[in-house]
């Protein structure tokens, strides 16, 4: 039994280490133990958990299909032009863009309102397109087997003659390819191939590098807007997922060396298709308005203290600080019995709380307690606060680093205290924020348009990167600009 497992072993590892196949993009063979098919049933199997981590799919038919129209166009100058592609516009603010094998390209509302024509579009959609014909996935894939070979294939071997099946590590292993990032080859190899689509499909292959430099400026006003130096990147970036540089795409550009880098940049249409856009949170999953969240269907509002930033997501909603601190809410199972079993026995089952409390908050009951947790931050305070309305129990959990706990108890109290149900009349006032294409007029300046944005700090700035207008650069009139109303 044992030779024959060290002999099945090396033969599966043998088998990994020769397996070549030609990407269609390149056309260059490269180590890959997926198959097409494979690479396809990754893709639909991972599909529905990125609709989920990004908010579902866009409900706008007609931005969704002007988007896979660009897309399909793309496709259609590729080496594969017959390939099933699937273009997905996901409903996040986030600025991003990704590819999952077997043809899934996503893109968020959130790039398209920072993008300014079709050419910008195509480069990010055509730099996607490029990790599938590159077949990008599937090498970082084959490339972790191959690391594993002699624990994992052995694992699988294993599994097999003795029953016990080791195979979730190798479906963990498929999952965790796509997740990180590419290499720097990769990323390059992805542009050489976006910009050549580009390029075939009639659109101007130099505005690949004309949305970075828009990345780049959305990426440095996050960071103001988080309190964090311009040039620190944000794990939700899309900087943080496509480390690439102006240069780089220039460089490779310049690399594809076409007779010219003429064609079209559709500014007029595409602006004309984001009229209308969704900008910022969709209402059905909450809202942020500066230090306030509110959300109609929960019926609640509570706000934040001075110096915390909002960020909404899918399951949770949180709250960063400069200086560590994190405030988390989200909602957890209807509480059984009383609010101080309920921490005890539901929340924090098993972790020692102290100072606990009963309360009630604007009519609910409420529980509250402290204890120590071990975060990749390090140890941290977690005060854990659990409010009841009906069936729903809403839950804050408060980290503070140990040296300013004491400088936040107060003020974590009164955001505590501020959550309370909305009146029919607060309901009925949440208006989405819209994207609305206008006509600069005669007099109009940067700062007296900006003035009109919905924001209560930098409008400038944000004015400036939602146009991408350089510091300095004015507007015209006649010239068609991006306002959120």
């Amino acid at each position: 039994m044992r030779r024959s497992t060290t002999l099945l072993a090396a033969l599966l590892a043998s088998t990994l280490l020769t397996s070549c196949q030609v990407s269609p993009g390149t056309g260059r063979s490269n180590f890959n133990v997926l198959s097409a098919e494979d690479e396809q049933k990754m893709g639909a199997e991972a599909h529905p958990d990125i609709l989920k981590q990004f908010g579902g799919a866009y409900e706008d038919p007609k931005v969704q299909a002007y988007v896979a129209g660009i897309g399909n166009r793309l496709v259609g100058n590729t080496e594969t032009p017959g390939a099933t592609f699937r273009f997905t516009v996901l409903n996040s603010t986030i600025v991003n863009a990704m590819a999952l094998p077997g043809g899934y390209v996503y893109v968020t509302r959130g790039l398209l309102a920072l993008a300014d024509d079709e050419a910008e579009l195509a480069g990010v959609v055509g730099h996607e397109i490029g990790h599938v014909t590159g077949r990008h996935t599937a090498q970082r894939y084959s490339q972790a087997m191959a690391a594993n070979v002699a624990t994992g294939v052995l694992g699988v071997v294993v599994g097999v003659l003795t029953g016990v099946s080791g195979t979730g590590d190798i479906a963990q292993m498929g999952a965790a390819a796509y997740i990180q990032g590419y290499s720097r080859d990769q990323e390059s190899e992805a542009d050489q191939l976006g910009i050549r689509y580009m390029n075939n499909s009639g659109w101007n292959p130099e505005y690949m590098a004309t949305f970075l430099n828009k990345l780049r400026e959305q990426s440095r006003l996050e960071a103001v807007l988080a309190g964090r130096p311009p040039d620190s990147v944000d794990e939700y970036s899309m900087f943080a997922s496509h480390p690439r540089t102006i240069d780089r795409v220039k460089d490779a550009a310049a690399a594809v060396k076409f007779e010219d880098h003429k064609g079209a940049v559709g500014r007029d249409q595409y602006l004309a298709h984001m009229d209308g856009l969704l900008v910022g949170d969709d209402p059905d999953e909450g809202v942020v308005r500066g230090r306030v969240f509110s959300h109609a269907g929960l019926g609640i509002r509570y706000e934040v203290p001075a110096g915390f930033r909002l960020i909404n997501g899918p399951k949770s909603v949180t709250a960063t600080h400069t200086d560590g601190s994190l405030i988390r809410f989200d909602m957890g199972a209807e509480a059984q019995g009383d609010m101080t079993n309920y921490l005890q026995t539901q929340w924090a089952k098993g972790a020692r709380l102290t100072s606990i409390e009963a309360l009630e908050i604007n009519g609910m009951p409420a529980a509250t307690g402290m204890t120590k947790l071990n975060t990749n931050k390090g140890a941290m305070d977690a005060r854990l606060l659990a409010v009841k309305n009906g069936k729903v129990t809403y839950r804050f959990l408060y980290l503070t680093p140990p040296n300013v706990t004491a400088a936040h108890a107060q003020e974590f109290k009164t955001s505590g205290l501020s959550l309370r149900k909305l009146s029919e009349a607060e309901k009925s006032a949440m208006k989405p924020l819209k994207l609305k294409i206008i006509t600069a007029k005669a007099g109009d300046t940067v700062e007296k348009l900006a003035e009109q944005l919905p924001y209560e700090d930098h409008k400038v700035e944000r004015f400036r990167v939602l146009n991408g207008l350089a510091d300095g650069e004015g507007v015209k009139p006649g010239q068609k600009l991006k306002m959120i109303i």
